[in-house]
């Protein structure tokens, strides 16, 4: 195995690429011109994110999308070098129209974390992380 990467069910792929864009991910230039699908570009491993339709992935996965109304599946990382990093994407997430339901805030003295929601209610943790202040057990 050499790569992994993120698949994404979305309502109107249009918005959520718009989205994406808006909140600083980079297209990734393979699918830039594709219509029926979104791909972008993550950090600087250049972790990959795909966004399809719903009825897509409902057909690749033989199963029902999630409702992330009601429920969770997974929560997806994105590593801060500081917390000003931090704070300013909170920024771009709620000019972007994406839901911050955890505001930056210290957490346990060594994490700094800012949680959201994507268009489609995928849940999405930026941190900033101080691992010489983590506690010692």
């Amino acid at each position: 195995m050499k790569t992994i990467w993120l698949n994404l069910p979305v309502k109107d792929l249009q918005k959520s690429k718009q989205f994406f864009r808006d909140i600083g991910f980079r297209e990734n230039p393979m699918h830039k011109e594709v219509r029926h699908l979104g791909s972008f570009l993550i950090g600087d491993s250049n972790f990959v994110l795909m966004l399809f339709p719903e009825g897509d992935i409902k057909n690749y996965t033989q199963n029902e999308i999630t409702d992330t109304a009601k429920s969770n599946e997974m929560l997806i990382n994105i590593d801060a070098q500081s917390k000003e990093e931090v704070d300013a994407f909170a920024n771009k997430v709620t000019k972007a129209g994406g839901n911050v339901y955890f505001k930056p805030t210290e957490v346990d003295g060594w994490m700094y974390i800012l949680s959201f929601a994507d268009l489609d209610g995928h849940r999405w943790s930026m941190l900033y992380m101080e691992p010489e202040k983590m506690p010692k057990q």
